[in-house]
């Protein structure tokens, strides 16, 4: 992002949806099949209470989150930027906005899941406040059928 750029963080529209999941392709690094077809997310959409917040600029969509709410627990789902905008605190934004909305619609709780050596484990949910609470062994194949954990994280959140 240049300084000029304005990011706008909203609800996604219908509009949006081939935007995310090309930028899935960039964001997600395809040895660990991570980026969702078009169809899983709108199958995902089509659960209640299920939302996608995006990252824009005039031009694009640079950033996304896919959250979740049942009862008081929301669950974040995916979250994406776009790699050229990355360490800007455009990550750290979406989070803000995804538990705010979360917040809004009644949940006490965030929850995630994550690959064990992803990057944003550390530099993104722990820092924003997720703590490990638990962790499932070889639960994610690499290309090379490499395993990885999975590890669950956690936040309250506060209304």
């Amino acid at each position: 992002m240049t300084g000029g750029d304005a990011v706008r963080i909203r609800i996604a529209a219908p509009r949006d949806l081939p935007d995310i999941v090309t930028l899935m392709g960039r964001a997600f690094d395809p040895r660990f099949g991570e980026a969702w077809s078009g169809s899983q997310l709108i199958g995902a959409l089509a659960v209640p209470d299920t939302w996608v917040q995006v990252a824009t600029t005039p031009e694009s969509v640079i950033g996304f989150t896919l959250v979740r709410r049942i009862l008081d627990e929301a669950e974040l789902m995916l979250i994406a930027v776009e790699p050229q905008h990355r360490t800007v605190g455009l990550g750290r934004q979406l989070m803000a906005a995804a538990v705010s909305q979360a917040v809004f619609r009644g949940a006490r709780t965030m929850f995630l899941e994550v690959r064990d050596g992803n990057a944003a484990a550390t530099t993104l949910y722990r820092a924003t406040g997720f703590v490990e609470i638990g962790r499932r062994r070889d639960y994610y194949n690499g290309a090379d059928q490499q395993k990885f954990d999975a590890i669950t994280l956690r936040m309250p959140l506060s209304a």
